[in-house]
């Protein structure tokens, strides 16, 4: 039994893991540009990505707000930037609760924090400039966000459409479930 399990293991460790798609917008549609109203998304425990875009071409910002809860042991460890193009800085923020709101001088307090980003930042834990380099009043203690709900805003309001891809990594207790392979390593306690 032992020898099987760790065959298992080590076909799962050979495999690279892919992030699921959770949404992308050329499939499901736009993700709300209203901060009261942000898409609902589920993150679960492991990597998930999220395709839109961004900008100023219609004379109107389209900021993109997602929000998001994370459960009781969970965390926000990665904020892996895949893409962005073309190339301009574009900002992104973290906001406590379900909803969000406009960026401007009167809500830079707002923000849990807020950072620019370019395509310098591309293969970046992102969550590491929420804790280090912070443009809004506030920035995060740590490189990470515990449970709670939050909401993601990302926005380019410079006159381009910018695409972006971006992954939420979440790390959480592992599973003791017969079909995990956290039941798997239940057997060796």
């Amino acid at each position: 039994m032992k020898t099987w399990a760790i065959v298992l293991l080590l076909a799962a460790l050979a495999v690279p893991a892919a992030a699921a798609v959770i949404h992308d917008e050329s499939v499901n549609g736009d993700i709300s540009t209203n901060p009261a109203a942000p898409t609902a998304l589920a993150f679960p425990v492991g990597s998930s990505t999220v395709i839109g875009t961004t900008g100023n071409t219609t004379g109107t910002v389209d900021r993109d707000y997602i929000t998001f809860t994370l459960a009781p042991g969970e965390v926000l460890v990665g904020l892996t930037l895949l893409g962005l193009a073309p190339d301009n800085i574009a900002f992104t923020s973290f906001n406590a609760g379900a909803t969000g709101v406009v960026p401007s001088g009167a809500t830079i307090g707002d923000f849990l924090s807020g950072i620019h980003i370019t395509a310098a930042n591309i293969g970046s834990n992102l969550m590491v400039l929420f804790d280090t380099a912070s443009v809004t009043t506030n920035s995060l203690p740590l490189p990470e966000l515990g449970a709670g709900t939050y909401t993601y805003l990302i926005q380019q309001t410079s006159p381009i459409l910018q695409s972006y891809s971006l992954e939420f990594i979440v790390s959480g207790p592992v599973s003791t479930a017969s079909s995990t392979w956290g039941g798997i390593k239940a057997l060796y306690r």
